[in-house]
């Protein structure tokens, strides 16, 4: 081949030697030839090429499509900014993967016949046609024909199951379609058969098939048969590979060709295209998942996000196509690429905004999803409002409410802004940052909420409480609440559970009875109770305690027996908290009578010795003295202490 020339994928484009082709625009030019037919043909080498690979990939990524079609980073510039209409296996450029729950393996069949170049030496200078025209900036010089098929294998695959298990089971199959070609019988296991017949397919390829084929069953037959398709002599083979001559090495005129824009800018762009595909897939998981599919407020705004990364991505691949021209034509700096790639790490577009974007969204879908899930398995299902209130038989209506799913998103105001005024700058700096509205303490309140509706469920079986889920925007309440339709009211409250009362205070035991203090009961109290039963009791019995009521006594206790005794603060829909449990033990009467028995003669004693002290007689002898004081004391104290053991 001449120094100087430059080898780029065909791409389905009808090359032919002798074409003038601008690789500015990465376009071939009709109409102008620099040599007759005849010349052509007369100065034509042609050489066998016979060559066969199969690759099996699970990459659906740009690079490594453009890796698997040999494309060259500049040509895969022009194709991402739409400069280049591709055919035949290089439509598969353009078909990507919908989903991240999509399982995609592609086998890359190629197969090169032979190789045809121009002897220019041979042309002698004055057989040349004059150029000095503008559109071209090559001529084809050499071209490698062959065909190029792409079978694309796609499946859904479950969030319980394996995808690497799946994808080596169907590789070893793929591996083994290379022997069907030498007409080997291929075996399969029961897995890879299995694995294999879930995938449907889709062909890309250069050859001409009388239908495509849709599943792995019939992928097999063409894959057999596509060495036949080229024809006898190899005659419908297309070409795969150009070699491109630069013209200013023809005529001194033409301007010279400066196409070479860097890897690192090439590969920025190529990341960024990427990164808004990317996003645009996990958006249309979102979308096809409960909680988008449950409340609209949700799906609206994953589907803003879906749309507005796609325009970006468009306008971003025009610009890109409109510059690439000009830069290789030397009218501009390769700066602008630099420019264009700056104002996208500006906008709400750059990546890392995306990323944080989703993140948050996906953790929004999760919770939403598992709350969705749990109330539905309670029995309360998504339901319109105004149908449930039109009830004649329900009297009470309650709602689990989200209230924040309808909030305003900063990041989406903002890319809307972008897309639509000339002003980003002005436009980013006035409003306010992004934040989340799911913080660690409303996904605590939500659970909270949960656990009081579902309590609420199991408290009120009748027909006449009717329990759904809903979406309503309500500022002043993050996350969620439990809302609540009374009878004949067409306004809600927000369902507030009672506090847990405090433990009742044991004041004074008699004979079967005891009194106890209470503390006044929070304002969504409608109803307080003392419970109290037996220890091997198992129901409780209930005396109410009026509205201004701090003391209550319970009677006709058992004696020698323990209880159990605590609050209960009882909401609307008897929605119940209690408190603390405090235990009593009744004391017999019996031994209330022998302890004041016992103190009664204690204090006599006690008496009595303070009489013989004051006697002067006594005092004269020291030691009855002494015996007389320390009965007294002794009395004093074991009348303390009986007392102590018989309150206990």
């Amino acid at each position: 081949m001449p120094m100087n020339s430059i080898e780029t994928a065909a791409l389905g484009r009808p090359f032919q030697l002798g074409m003038l082709y601008d690789c500015r625009r990465d376009a071939l030019v009709p109409g102008i030839r620099l040599w007759s037919k005849e010349q052509l043909q007369q100065n034509i080498s042609t050489k066998p090429q016979i060559n066969t690979v199969f690759t099996v990939t699970a990459s659906d990524s740009i690079e490594d499509k453009s890796r698997l079609l040999n494309i060259d980073g500049c040509l895969k510039l022009s194709f991402l900014g739409g400069l280049i209409n591709v055919g035949g296996a290089a439509n598969f450029l353009k078909d990507t993967k919908k989903s991240f729950n999509q399982q995609r393996l592609t086998l890359h069949y190629h197969s090169t016949s032979k190789f045809e170049e121009l002897i220019m030496n041979r042309f002698p200078s004055g057989e040349m046609a004059h150029y000095d025209n503008d559109v071209a900036t090559h001529v084809v010089t050499a071209v490698l024909y062959g065909a190029d098929a792409c079978f694309v294998f796609d499946r859904e695959v479950s969030s319980d199951e394996n995808k690497r298990e799946i994808a080596v089971d169907v590789s070893a199959v793929f591996g083994k379609l290379k022997g069907i070609s030498a007409g080997a019988n291929i075996n399969l296991n029961h897995n890879q058969k299995t694995a294999a017949q879930k995938f449907r397919c889709t062909f890309y390829g250069d050859f001409q098939l009388p239908c495509n084929p849709t599943s792995f069953e019939d992928a097999m037959k063409v894959f057999e048969d596509l060495p036949k398709l080229l024809g006898e002599n190899k005659e419908l083979a297309v070409p795969l590979r150009v070699w491109l001559y630069p013209l200013d090495k023809l005529f001194s005129r033409v301007v010279k060709f400066q196409h070479e824009i860097s890897i690192g800018l090439s590969t920025d762009i190529e990341s960024v295209i990427e990164s808004l595909s990317t996003t645009e897939m996990k958006c249309i998981d979102l979308l096809t998942d409960t909680p988008a599919l449950t409340f609209t407020e949700f799906h609206d705004k994953i589907n803003d996000m879906k749309k507005n990364c796609y325009q970006c991505r468009l306008s971003l691949m025009k610009k890109l196509g409109s510059l690439l021209p000009q830069i290789r034509g030397k009218f501009i700096e390769d700066t602008a690429l630099i420019d264009l790639l700056n104002d996208h790490e500006k906008s709400p577009f750059e990546k890392n905004a995306l990323e944080q974007w989703l993140k948050e969204k996906e953790e929004e879908s999760d919770i939403i999803k598992s709350l969705v899930t749990q109330l539905n398995d309670s029995g309360a299902k998504v339901e319109k409002l105004n149908k449930n209130l039109m009830h004649l038989t329900v009297t009470h209506l309650v709602i689990y409410t989200f209230t924040s799913l309808g909030r305003p998103n900063v990041l989406l105001s903002k890319q809307k802004s972008y897309l639509s005024s000339t002003k980003e700058n002005e436009e980013k700096s006035s409003q306010p940052e992004h934040k989340s509205w799911l913080t660690p303490e409303i996904q605590m309140t939500m659970r909270n909420n949960l656990e009081v509706f579902k309590k609420l469920i199991d408290l009120n079986v009748s027909k006449s409480v009717k329990f759904i889920v809903a979406s309503r925007d309500i500022e002043n309440i993050p996350g969620s609440c439990n809302l609540l339709y009374e009878k004949k009211s067409a306004e809600a409250i927000c369902f507030t559970s009672p506090s847990k009362p405090d433990c009742p205070i044991i004041k004074d035991v008699r004979y079967r009875q005891v009194d106890l203090k209470v503390s006044p009961p929070c304002p969504a109290t409608e109803e307080l109770k003392i419970l109290y039963k037996m220890k091997e009791e198992k129901d409780w019995r209930s005396q109410t305690v009026s509205q201004k009521q701090n003391t209550v006594t319970l009677t006709d206790l058992r004696p020698d027996t323990e209880y159990s005794i605590k609050c209960a603060a009882v909401g609307k829909l008897n929605y119940t908290v209690d408190s603390d449990v405090t235990h009593l033990t009744v004391i017999n009467q019996n031994l209330i009578k022998a302890k004041e028995s016992a103190v009664d003669n204690l204090s006599w004693t006690e008496n009595k010795c303070s009489v013989l002290l004051q006697n002067t007689s006594e005092t004269t002898f020291t030691t009855l003295y002494k015996k007389y004081k320390i009965c007294s004391k002794t009395a004093k104290h074991t009348d303390k202490i009986s007392v102590n053991k018989l309150n206990l």
